[in-house]
């Protein structure tokens, strides 16, 4: 039984699989001694695979836990600035974890941080479409085809940003409160298309990614582990959406 080079590092923590091409092309994986820059490169249970002279294993006590970021912390888990990190919430843990995604400086609400590299390529990837869904508190009395206007989408220093759906959930003086639903994942895109139409984002809350909803339970810096039901409905997901893409495949292939 054998992996793809580029699956077994994600799998195994080291980065996210599109990251993980990089450090392949690089030239930065060596398997049984030598230099290996095929990502497609078939790994089997006896190699031996190394990252910048540290050999790399599957963790086979797989763990995902969802975590509320605060505001003014880093979703990385090293910072040559020494600002504040997720990694300061997990000092103690005892598995090598990392987020399936990020959430800028200002922003805070769910991150799922895990050791599994699949789950992380299925909830980061452009093509799974996994939907992630904001609450964004605006400066200004936004209306509801303002928000329309951005599933047709903007265009911004040259990249597009838009968002699948979106509603006003409240009004209150010079504040609007709004929902947004996305699933791209680009940086800074809610606050860029909410700037672009004049309501700049004075607070940003993820609250869903895919199937799993934000515990109104979790203060800012509090975690708790999946439960079995929602680590179920991820895996459901992840397993319609891979049989989508085959039958639209093989669906293709027939015409």
């Amino acid at each position: 039984m054998s992996d793809r080079l580029n699956k077994f590092l994600a799998r195994a923590g080291v980065a996210s699989r599109r990251k993980c091409d990089q450090l392949i092309r690089e030239g930065r994986i060596w398997v049984n001694g030598e230099l290996t820059t095929n990502p497609a490169f078939q790994v089997r249970k006896e190699d031996q695979v190394f990252y910048n002279g540290k050999r790399i294993v599957i963790e086979e006590n797989l763990t995902y836990l969802q975590f509320y970021k605060p505001r003014d912390c880093l979703t990385t888990l090293k910072d040559p600035r020494a600002r504040r990190t997720i990694k300061d919430y997990f000092s103690g843990f005892p598995y090598r974890i990392f987020p399936a995604g990020r959430l800028d400086w200002e922003s805070e609400g769910l991150l799922i941080l895990t050791n599994d590299g699949n789950l992380t390529y299925f909830l980061t990837h452009p093509r799974f479409e996994v939907e992630k869904k904001y609450l964004a508190y605006v400066s200004g009395a936004i209306d509801q085809a303002q928000i329309d206007s951005l599933q047709q989408g903007i265009v911004w220093k040259d990249t597009s940003y838009h968002i699948r759906r979106g509603k006003i959930l409240q009004r209150k003086g010079d504040i609007s409160v709004v929902e947004l639903v996305l699933t791209e994942g680009k940086k800074h895109e809610v606050r860029i298309m909410l700037d672009y139409l004049g309501y700049p984002v004075l607070r940003l809350i993820r609250n869903q990614m895919g199937p799993i909803k934000l515990d109104p339970g979790l203060l800012p810096g509090e975690w708790r582990f999946l439960t079995p039901e929602e680590l179920t409905r991820l895996q459901q997901m992840m397993k319609n959406k891979e049989k989508g893409e085959m039958a639209g495949r093989i669906e293709k292939d027939d015409r």
